[in-house]
């Protein structure tokens, strides 16, 4: 069953990330079954002020494609188009950027995957389903995998780094609710 996750997470305590992460990198599967924190005066969207909704963090498939709708969330679009891989993006910025000029936020749940490797790279089919809400209310949903590639970081001697990044996604629209939108599975790269 997918999870939901709202690209616009909340900040929790120090000792409370860590906490998660040494969760995460024990226990995966159960590191996504694990909901955020609930927001608490310390730590709201308030009191980060322009940081509120920013999240970059490439740490994993899932976290790679939070920060990605993190960035389109914000309308941070020269960010978001630094997720994806020189090969795997569209050549014209613009126009990339373009395609997001009625997006007003998106909400994004994953399915789960499963890393695999190949000549010094490690690849992800990661099934995903994105509900959009348009500038004028609309709500639309979609569903599809992106492929994320990470070079293997100790067989990278020299800069610059490649860090884990989209190499191909795509959606396809769904008649489905956001949560039931997510594919059981995706080809793998």
């Amino acid at each position: 069953m997918a999870q939901r996750m709202d690209a616009r997470i909340p900040r929790i305590p120090v000792l409370g990330a860590a906490a998660i992460l040494f969760t995460a990198l024990q226990y995966p599967a159960f590191a996504q079954m694990t909901p955020a924190p609930e927001n608490n005066a310390a730590t709201s969207e308030e009191n980060l002020g322009p940081l509120a909704g920013y999240v970059d963090d490439r740490s994993s498939p899932e976290a790679l494609i939070r920060s990605y709708y993190s960035a389109i969330n914000r309308q941070e679009y020269a960010r978001a188009y630094s997720y994806y891989s020189e090969e795997g993006r569209e050549p014209d910025f613009e126009k990339y950027a373009k395609g997001y000029e009625n997006t007003k936020s998106v909400n994004v749940a994953f399915g789960k995957t499963e890393p695999e490797g190949a000549a010094g790279s490690i690849y992800w089919s990661l099934p995903v389903a994105v509900k959009s809400v348009l500038n004028d209310g609309k709500e639309e949903v979609f569903t599809g995998c992106y492929t994320i590639r990470l070079t293997n970081p100790s067989m990278q001697e020299t800069p610059p780094y490649q860090p884990m990044s989209i190499m191909t996604g795509s959606l396809t629209p769904s008649e489905k609710p956001l949560e039931e939108s997510v594919p059981d599975h995706c080809e793998t790269p």
